[in-house]
């Protein structure tokens, strides 16, 4: 049973809306379904068709409800309010039940509030999921750049001999779940100082590098699923630019398998102010 729905951070289910509504849900449907997109060829002169390879397609959701005011005039300012929450992007669904807290990203195909009465409105939200992928809770994660200075040898010789690390052979490391059923893919940042840096996703073999410098009081933001590089400053993070020129990768873009990983990373250098931030997931099913 659901127990919350809410919609770019708006509860569609709240007892008490900012302007004081009462949001009951009345129904959700498709939230938990998978549509496959399969080509299967008939059989010639035989019975049936062939098996074939299935894809998951987006999902379509609709949900639909009631709200009561007591007062009408804030019935008739967030019916106009809950019509803007419709805009252009994938902004998040979110689905709280008794297993806990999942999230879908969507986009807004129609979002009607109709009068019932002065004080109530009758609402009906329908949205695709273009990623049929199912997000459990956000985690996150950070490390920085660690490294250990090399002491030579010392005498008389002890055993196991430590050499000490370099800081380009120095990897930090930040742990990523997936609880789930499928592989996601996660956003990383890196903040410098730094120069030439490589994300390491040790299970898997994949491997994303940035060659040159990320200077201080800038960060590198890496979109995996989108495949997006871009290098911005902090003081104006709507500014930056894409560097996916200077990017290499191998593999598939740090995809967290089932079951999680480890997101490493190393450097030509070891500042005690450079980071990575790794924003995840607990898990992602389809």
């Amino acid at each position: 049973m659901t127990s919350s729905l809410e919609l770019r951070g708006f509860d569609l289910t709240a007892a008490a809306s900012p302007r004081g509504g009462r949001f009951r849900l009345h129904t959700l449907e498709g939230w938990l379904s998978v549509n496959r997109v399969r080509d299967r060829q008939k059989r010639m002169q035989q019975a049936g068709s062939w098996a074939s390879t299935g894809f998951a397609d987006a999902v379509k959701i609709t949900a639909s409800g009631t709200a009561d005011y007591a007062d009408p005039a804030a019935c008739a300012l967030e019916r106009r309010e809950l019509v803007a929450l419709a805009g252009d992007a994938e902004y998040p669904l979110t689905v709280t039940d008794a297993a806990g807290l999942w999230t879908r990203f969507v986009e807004v195909d129609t979002f009607s509030a109709e009068v019932v009465n002065e004080r109530r409105l009758r609402w009906t939200l329908t949205v695709t999921a273009n990623d049929p992928t199912v997000y459990g809770l956000e985690a996150f994660g950070s490390a920085g750049l660690g490294s250990v200075a090399g002491t030579g040898r010392t005498w008389p010789r002890t055993w196991p001999r430590d050499w000490g690390v370099d800081p380009d052979a120095t990897p930090s490391q930040v742990v990523v779940l997936n609880e789930g059923s499928t592989s996601y893919f996660p956003r990383v940042q890196i903040d410098g100082p730094v120069t030439n840096p490589v994300i390491t996703l040790p299970e898997t073999g994949d491997r994303i590098a940035f060659i040159g410098t990320v200077a201080a009081g800038q960060f590198l933001d890496v979109d995996c699923a989108r495949r997006r590089v871009v290098l911005a400053s902090r003081s104006n993070p709507l500014a930056g630019i894409s560097v996916r020129n200077r990017v290499s990768f191998i593999g598939q873009w740090l995809a967290i398998p089932v079951g999680g990983a480890t997101v490493q990373w190393t450097a030509d250098d070891a500042n005690p102010a450079a980071s990575l931030s790794v924003w995840s997931y607990e898990g992602a099913w389809l």
